[in-house]
């Protein structure tokens, strides 16, 4: 029963991570476009609003999950029968307490996201948002590995920082190959311009996030195992092996985007030709994958969640 509680666990933890994620991706999205104009800009707003609450369903269904799967595995029950223990989870255990903090940032979320558009898109509502789900995050991380010392600590502060930005990696990702860049501008000058100026602010933000993710990621691996060798013979090194290489690959990837495609993107925004619907294509394409890369990345993440440090056992 364990075992199969642990693959649910993990079933869900990613479901609930790439929620977040598209929650991530879709509020900066908004904040990009909400003050554009165009007719595309303003096409992609209650797209990103459906994003934002489709994101925040799936989010709500998947963190209710895990607290009952974490009742049933601390009760040592079938889920079926772990609705006694969920009270006992939330009142008297340190999962409980994060929890609870993640659920009121999740309602906060939700509410901010089912406003209507004339308040969603205000600058306020969006602060409140980024802000609720920056502490839904945090309470993710306080019942990770890092919060084994506290709530409040460096590790935990890293491994914080390290989620917030490999949601926001992906949820760019995963809004722009899905949702924004899957339509053409047109061939109106102002909804080339802001398209123009939209794909640099994704490859700009893609480009710091992924620096913070070497970054954040290499202190919390050292953190973790304290010396190479624990890297190997052990299920948490080689997830995190799986886990760096995924994270290699969609860098790749984002690079060809970047550096290959981007600027020919660039350039055909300025025509109104077919150049711009080929490189747009080529550009989303390369997105798409790059998502499918990143979904591996987060059922690795999932697993080394799940799965003890060897200098823990």
């Amino acid at each position: 029963m364990e075992s199969d509680l642990a693959s649910v666990q993990r079933a869900v933890t990613v479901i609930l991570n790439l929620s977040l994620a598209l929650l991530v991706g879709a509020s900066a999205a908004l904040l990009w476009l909400r003050a554009k104009a165009s007719p595309w800009a303003q096409s992609m707003l209650p797209r990103l609003r459906a994003a934002l609450l489709a994101g925040t369903a799936a989010a709500v269904a998947a963190y209710v999950a895990i607290l009952w799967i974490e009742a049933a595995s601390m009760a040592e029950v079938p889920l079926p029968e772990a609705l006694p223990a969920v009270r006992s989870v939330i009142t008297g255990t340190h999962f409980g307490l994060a929890w609870m903090i993640g659920a009121a940032a999740l309602v906060v979320t939700g509410a901010a996201a089912a406003a209507p558009p004339r308040v969603q898109t205000a600058p306020g509502t969006s602060a409140i948002r980024v802000l609720a789900i920056g502490v839904l995050l945090y309470s993710r991380s306080m019942v990770s590995h890092a919060g084994a010392a506290g709530d409040f600590t460096w590790a935990v502060a890293v491994d914080w920082l390290h989620l917030v930005l490999i949601s926001t990696w992906m949820g760019e990702v995963l809004v722009a190959g899905l949702i924004t860049l899957r339509q053409l501008p047109g061939n109106t000058s102002e909804s080339r311009s802001d398209c123009a100026a939209y794909v640099e602010a994704l490859s700009n933000s893609a480009t710091v996030a992924l620096v913070g993710i070497f970054v954040t990621g290499a202190v919390s691996t050292w953190r973790v195992l304290e010396v190479p060798e624990n890297l190997l013979g052990n299920p948490y090194g080689a997830a995190l092996i799986i886990k760096v290489g995924l994270v290699l690959a969609a860098a790749a990837l984002g690079g060809i985007n970047r550096f290959v495609v981007m600027p020919s993107l660039l350039r055909a925004l300025t025509q109104t030709s077919d150049a711009a619907r080929e490189a747009s294509g080529r550009f989303a394409r390369i997105l798409q994958v790059e998502a499918i890369v990143l979904i591996a990345v987060l059922v690795a993440a999932a697993i080394l969640t799940s799965t003890s440090p060897p200098m823990a056992s």
